[in-house]
């Protein structure tokens, strides 16, 4: 006699384990993917951070090329042995990391890859902050003698003042910019510290030009103490009455 084929007290058990193993299946092949999704994230995670780093110290080299090439004196800093232990143990991480049977994503979460990386950013800190003091350094260097003294003005040199102004300006705080901008701004010091010598040159060739009397009164008005009245003789007084000349003095009294 023929067995029915649709006989339901077999066709449930093996209905029952065809389930049961594609939904092993189904939960294996999950595991796998987030598995291969976490490690995914735990090499994106490291490698930005890597790729960030090499951008710093990329350009902290650059910075430091221009510098030189500049006369800059700059004392980079040094690289602790921990660092090349740090490099070794890197090297070994890339190698076993096409291992199946090593776990990828604890080895670049914690130990050698960490520790390299960690180093890396107090290489490119400690050299970024070298970079900031030499260029603080050169700016002192490069700052001209009495340029916080009042100067002679007269009539006439309002270009001159606006000049005075801006050379004044560049060295009223030390350099704070993006760390790029450094040898850009010790182009603009020495350009600013030369300009300075021509301005100075260019005010005493006018003061010579002046009668004693005027010479000595614009002189005195510059300094902190101001002119004394008895310094505006008549010779003072028709000069500052002519052309408008007066408007830029103050009288003040203590």
């Amino acid at each position: 006699m023929t067995e029915p084929l649709n006989d339901p007290a077999k066709l449930v058990p093996r209905s029952l384990a065809g389930r049961a193993t594609q939904a092993l299946l189904a939960l294996a092949d999950q595991a796998d993917r987030k598995k291969t999704e976490v490690e995914r994230n735990a090499i994106s995670i490291a490698c930005n951070r890597a790729e960030a780093l090499t951008v710093r110290l990329t350009k902290c080299s650059d910075i430091d090329a221009e510098l030189v090439a500049r006369g800059v004196a700059h004392t980079r800093p040094a690289i602790p042995t921990h660092v090349t232990r740090s490099i070794t143990n890197l090297r070994r991480v890339a190698t076993q990391a096409t291992d199946p049977s090593q776990d990828l994503t604890e080895r670049l979460r914690t130990g050698a890859v960490q520790d390299s990386l960690s180093s890396a950013e107090t290489i490119a800190k400690n050299f970024e902050q070298s970079l900031q003091k030499a260029g603080n350094a050169e700016q002192k260097h490069l700052r001209p003698d009495g340029i916080d003294q009042p100067i002679a003005t007269m009539p006439g040199s309002e270009s001159l003042q606006v000049r005075i102004s801006r050379i004044q300006a560049a060295w009223s705080h030390p350099f704070t910019g993006p760390i790029e901008q450094l040898p850009a701004a010790v182009d603009g010091w020495r350009q600013h510290a030369s300009d300075w010598e021509d301005i100075q040159h260019e005010l005493t060739r006018r003061l010579a030009s002046l009668p004693p009397e005027i010479k000595t009164f614009i002189e005195a008005a510059a300094s902190d103490a101001g002119a004394p009245w008895s310094l505006v003789t008549a010779t003072v007084r028709e000069w500052l009455d002519t052309d408008g000349r007066g408007d830029g003095y103050g009288v003040r009294k203590w």
